[in-house]
């Protein structure tokens, strides 16, 4: 496995975009996989971890956005791209907060595309040449998670490593309420009351863009990675 390609997965529940991509990046030189759900990509992930995702956000079962989220949880290094139908601003931001490098919209401009898997094989290739490189962002998210402590009486939060990052209320008061329960799974009530909000006021929407900033932030600032981990329907964890 460590010298195998490294591959780029499409995943897209239409066949017809779905095998017309491939083909096109096939030519231009890529090893193409291709798959329809995330489930068939969770299972071929399994055997070749290096390989760069071309994720659809409308995907059957588990959406683009939670695979991303899971991907980046655990893998700093891997490139991830979403190429989709969703053209809105506020769509384009959740995506790269989410843990995307790049957000593309359709049709997509398959040079475009292709210049940007170029720059993130590189990318890989170039951490993978020191496995400590590759492996080490992702071991220290998942064996230091439970080890951010909130500063008392400020928005203040402390990485593993030391470092300090200041966070906006909103993002302190979901990160504290995650921080009672690790690994725990925190209810999206849970959470809308942590930010003061009633039953009837909490918004599942609002509670995914603040975690999505806080990830991205806690990443960016600290170069950390902070394992939250949405689970489907019911809320968030903090998994150590």
């Amino acid at each position: 496995m460590q010298n195998s390609p490294i591959t780029v997965s499409i995943v897209e529940d239409e066949a017809v975009l779905r095998l017309e991509m491939a083909f096109q990046l096939e030519h231009l030189g890529f090893v193409v996989q291709a798959f329809e759900n995330a489930e068939q990509f969770f299972r071929y992930l399994a055997g070749q971890p290096k390989t760069i995702a071309v994720l659809d956000i409308s995907l059957g079962g588990e959406d683009g956005l939670s695979i991303c989220r899971h991907l980046r949880s655990t893998n700093a290094v891997m490139g991830i791209v979403f190429v989709t139908a969703r053209s809105l601003r506020d769509e384009r931001l959740i995506g790269l907060l989410a843990g995307a490098d790049a957000y593309l919209t359709k049709p997509v401009d398959m040079d475009e595309l292709a210049l940007i898997l170029r720059r993130l094989t590189l990318r890989v290739a170039d951490t993978d040449a020191d496995k400590d490189i590759v492996e080490s962002p992702a071991k220290a998210a998942v064996l230091a998670a439970s080890s951010w402590q909130m500063e008392a009486d400020s928005s203040f939060v402390v990485a593993p490593n030391g470092v300090r990052v200041r966070l906006s209320v909103n993002e302190a008061q979901l990160l504290r309420a995650l921080l009672k329960q690790p690994g725990a799974i925190c209810s999206h009530v849970e959470l809308g009351m942590a930010l003061g909000l009633t039953v009837d006021e909490i918004d599942k929407h609002r509670i995914e863009v603040i975690l999505s900033r806080l990830r991205s932030k806690a990443a960016r600032s600290a170069g950390v990675l902070l394992a939250i981990h949405s689970e489907r329907g019911i809320g968030y964890s903090l998994t150590a």
